[in-house]
C-alpha cells in the first residue's frame, strides 16, 4: 500500500520484476547462457584449425599440379630427339636410370613410419587437449608417448637416406645438368624433399614448443595441420616413385 506525507507519495521499489529476492541473471549463472560450460578459446582454436586445414587442402592442390606438370614432361620428353628421315620418326636419346632400389625403398618404409607415427602424434594431441578443455587430467600413456620426436628422426632418416640416393647417382655419372633422365630425378626428388622439408620444420617447432613457452593450442593445431600435408607429401612420393620406375624408359 503506499505510504502518504503530506502532498507527497512513496511507492516502494519492485526487486527484479518478478516478486521480491529476485536476482537478475549474470554471465556464469544457470544453464541457459549459450555456454554450457565451453571455454571461448576451445571454440576460437577450433575454427583456426578449420582455416589452416582449408590452406593446407588449397597448397596441396597447388603442389600436386606442380607435380603433375613437371610428370607430364617427364614423360614427353621420352619421345623427343633428332628426326630420322628414313625411318620417318624420332631418334629417343634418353637414357634410362639405374636406379638404387634398395636405399629407395628403406626411404619409403621411413617415410611410411613417419606418416604412421604422426598420425598418432596428431590424435594423441587432439585428445589431452580435449580432456584439457573438460577439466580431466589425461592419461599419459595415451597423450605423452614421444610420436613426435620418432616422427621428425623418422623424417630426417628419409632425407638423409634421399641424399645418399643422389650421392650413388652421382658415382654413377648422372647429374642435375646432364642427361634429361638424371636432370628429372633431381627436380622430381628433389621438390619433394624441400616440400617434406618445410613440414619437418613445422613439426620440429612443436616439437620445442615446451622449451620456447609456445601456447599447447598453437602446438596441436601446427601438429594438425602438418600431419595432413605429412600424409599428402608420402602419397605424392609414392607417386613420384611409381613414375620414375615405370616411365625409366
Amino acid at each position: 500500500m503506499p505510504i502518504t506525507s503530506g502532498h507527497e507519495t512513496e511507492t516502494p521499489p519492485k526487486l527484479g520484476g518478478g516478486g521480491p529476492g529476485k536476482i537478475s541473471r549474470r554471465r556464469g549463472y544457470g544453464g541457459d547462457d549459450g555456454d554450457h560450460g565451453r571455454p571461448d578459446d576451445f571454440s576460437s582454436s577450433r575454427s583456426r584449425l578449420r582455416r589452416y586445414r582449408v590452406g593446407v587442402a588449397l597448397f596441396s592442390v597447388c603442389v600436386t599440379m606442380l607435380f603433375l606438370g613437371i610428370g607430364s614432361a617427364y614423360v614427353v620428353t621420352q619421345g623427343m630427339g633428332p628426326w630420322n628421315h628414313e625411318a620417318g620418326s624420332r631418334v629417343s636419346i634418353w637414357r634410362p636410370l639405374l636406379l638404387p632400389y634398395r636405399q629407395l625403398w628403406l626411404n619409403s618404409l621411413l617415410l611410411i613410419a613417419s606418416s604412421v607415427t604422426l598420425e598418432f602424434a596428431r590424435r594423441g594431441m587432439l585428445k589431452k587437449q580435449e580432456f584439457s578443455t573438460m577439466g580431466i587430467r589425461p592419461p599419459r600413456f595415451k597423450t605423452e608417448f614421444p610420436w613426435l620426436a620418432i616422427t621428425v628422426v623418422f623424417g630426417l632418416g628419409f632425407l638423409a637416406g634421399q641424399f645418399l640416393v643422389w650421392n650413388t647417382l652421382r658415382h654413377q655419372g648422372v647429374y642435375l645438368g646432364g642427361a634429361a633422365s638424371g636432370s628429372f630425378f633431381y627436380t622430381l626428388t628433389g621438390l619433394h624433399a624441400v616440400h617434406l622439408a618445410g613440414g619437418l620444420a613445422v613439426l620440429l617447432y612443436a616439437l620445442c614448443g615446451d622449451w620456447t613457452g609456445r601456447k599447447f593450442e598453437s602446438q596441436q593445431i601446427a601438429v594438425d595441420a602438418t600431419g595432413w600435408y605429412w600424409h599428402f607429401m608420402a602419397l605424392l612420393w609414392f607417386g613420384i616413385f611409381a613414375l620414375l620406375h615405370f616411365a625409366r624408359g
